[in-house]
């Protein structure tokens, strides 16, 4: 959620219950936050679900739950609930307002926090923790959008998806609930979900803060998974006191990891100290409670955006005055309305391109871990002809941009390294190989989650991830009769694409493409590539 008031857009109410909407702040997967002001003049941010789950009972039942549950939690560095309507037309819930960039705003702009700020940070936002725990609630979404760094201090935001420790809370089966790299590794293995996730995602808030990088990288949802459940995070750079704590809050074991109350009394101290190296003589008394400690040691400017009014209204008896005042002004109404009828608009028309669907074909399978593979060459634009000297077709052609020609086996290093979809062609290409992987593997049991396709330019790879698989108990994909023959589809599919893709364009760098069956998070097994090298459809 932004601290900056956007316009309104047509659709958009003028009240949400009480309150008068002047505006936008943000919008996410389950609904719309809109600036709004109370009688009293108060701002607020006034949160509505979209309507596709306004219409769900059993989302608004959770909704209902989750509004109940937040109202139960007040503590330092929190924005609680303050009122909700669960059963209107449209649920709603408000908070008070708070102007401030998010943290990773604040990061993307300004670089990594340090100093006083930083143990600020890290000891306001743990005992905003501690208070969410103490009311028997779990956040379950922390994470740095949720982080307003305020002028009075951090505030932790959005209870949205919260859960309540004795398990009354309504839950979707299957349902992963949370943001990549923020998620804890017990989160992926079992669906577990209690404090020690919030304390796990408390650890990869302050290493972000400190470091300006995610723990444990970006990229692929799948990829930033498998880095979360067998990675140690990258907390290169951070002082040696934070960072034992925050080592601790990251143990891939939740037993291991300190409770939110430790954390932020550990971190209370760490921030008195600063606090005492900065404000100057020791004898001089010191606050002990976090609110105080932040307080006096945080010291971001304001960030007041200036919302609008409401609009004016204007009487109908009013605008006919005015009409008649001009019209003797200017001598006719005939003149008005000759001027107001010369202004004109116009409207570009919008374009779409459809894609178009990649062939299917097919490889056997092997779980292979071996090391990563010699990075590509780097890719070359290919020149532009100017537009008085047209090129002919005869003229030479450059070299292409894949260049391995070999049959090595692609490595989960290289997968864990792949990324999304960047280009316009990547993105086609994607959409291609996911809509070809649907109808394969439509209705088996092994398409226990949905197809992602990532790429890594410098090993010049295409990975095509499903999985994990819904087998009975005791049996796995292995035990599968027809699992040859879908992987098989898979990896021609895939080779064919990148084959066609290569052929069309000599700049596409992507001449390998795997197959990796997610069976854990933990567990990517990537099909052996070489058995498949060998076929005019994956030679390229």
């Amino acid at each position: 959620m932004s601290s900056r008031v956007q316009s309104m857009r047509q659709g958009d109410p003028q009240r949400v219950g009480p309150y008068r909407v002047v505006g936008r702040l943000g919008s996410g997967g389950m609904g719309i936050v809109y600036a709004a002001l109370s009688a009293a003049g108060e701002r607020m941010a006034v949160k509505v679900v979209h309507p596709a789950q306004a219409s769900d009972d059993e989302f608004r039942a959770r909704f209902r739950r989750e509004v109940q549950l937040s109202r139960r939690v007040t503590g330092p560095c929190l924005v609680p609930v303050v009122d909700a309507d669960p059963d209107a037309p449209a649920p709603w819930l408000a908070t008070a307002f708070i102007p401030g960039p998010t943290l990773d705003q604040h990061v993307a702009a300004d670089g990594a926090l340090a100093g006083a700020r930083l143990y600020a940070l890290a000891a306001g936002t743990a005992a905003a923790l501690a208070a969410v725990h103490q009311a028997g609630v779990t956040h379950r979404d922390v994470k740095p959008q949720n982080v307003v760094l305020a002028a009075s201090g951090p505030m932790v935001l959005d209870f949205g998806i919260a859960h309540a420790f004795d398990g009354t809370s309504v839950t979707r089966t299957g349902v992963m609930t949370g943001t990549p790299g923020w998620i804890s590794p017990e989160h992926y293995r079992t669906g577990a979900v209690g404090p020690e996730g919030d304390v796990f995602a408390w650890g990869a808030l302050v290493a972000y803060a400190a470091t300006g990088r995610l723990p444990f990288g970006s990229g692929a949802a799948d990829a930033v998974a498998f880095r979360v459940l067998s990675a140690e995070p990258d907390l290169g750079g951070m002082g040696d006191d934070l960072r034992q704590l925050v080592e601790r809050a990251l143990s891939k074991e939740p037993s291991v990891r300190p409770a939110a109350p430790e954390l932020a009394q550990l971190c209370g101290g760490l921030l008195a100290k600063q606090t005492t190296a900065v404000a100057g003589p020791a004898g001089l008394p010191q606050p002990t409670l976090i609110a105080d400690l932040v307080g006096r040691s945080w010291d971001l400017p304001s960030d007041e955006p200036i919302w609008p009014g409401p609009p004016k209204r204007t009487s109908r008896t009013g605008l006919y005055l005015a009409v008649v005042a001009a019209a003797a002004l200017v001598g006719s109404l005939g003149g008005i309305l000759a001027a107001t009828l010369s202004s004109t608009t116009a409207r570009e028309p919008a374009i779409s391109a459809d894609g178009q669907k990649g062939p299917s074909v097919d490889l056997t399978s092997a779980a292979q871990h071996s090391a990563s593979s010699a990075p590509g060459p780097a890719r070359t634009a290919s020149p532009v002809p100017s537009p008085s000297t047209p090129s002919p077709r005869t003229s030479a052609v450059p070299s292409p941009a894949y260049t391995r020609g070999d049959s090595t086996q692609p490595t989960v290093d290289e997968w864990a390294a792949a990324r999304v979809a960047a280009t316009q062609a990547e993105k086609a290409a994607a959409q291609r190989l996911r809509e070809g992987a649907a109808s394969i593997l439509q209705g088996q049991q092994y398409m226990g989650g949905q197809v992602t396709v990532t790429f890594n330019p410098s090993a010049q790879t295409m990975f095509i991830t499903f999985g994990p698989g819904i087998y009975p108990d005791g049996e796995s994909y292995l035990d599968d009769a027809a699992w040859t023959d879908v992987v098989r589809s898979l990896m021609f599919g895939s080779c064919s694409e990148a084959q066609q893709d290569f052929l069309d364009d000599i700049t596409w760098p992507y001449g390998r493409a795997a197959v990796v069956y997610r069976e854990s998070m933990a567990n990517p097994i990537i099909a052996n590539f070489r058995e498949v090298t060998h076929t005019d459809s994956c030679r390229v």
